[in-house]
């Protein structure tokens, strides 16, 4: 388990579009997701830009923490 100082990982995220198993025509994903969440979720996908990078939020939004 790591210590406190850890720092916290980057998630590689991907713009992408996807094969609509109904009508069969390219759709542009709403969302950006990891490589292996497009591997289990789809049958044909690829990827449509550069990827973003982003840093996990270790905390809740709370509107009476003080600052």
């Amino acid at each position: 388990m790591p210590g406190p100082l850890h720092a916290p990982a980057v998630l590689l995220l991907d713009p992408f579009r996807f094969r609509d198993p109904v009508s069969h025509k390219w759709v542009k994903a709403r969302y950006f997701a990891e490589r292996h969440e497009l591997e289990a979720r789809y049958a044909e996908w690829e990827i449509i830009g550069p990827p973003e990078y982003r840093r996990p939020v270790g905390e809740a939004f709370n509107p009476r923490r003080r600052s």
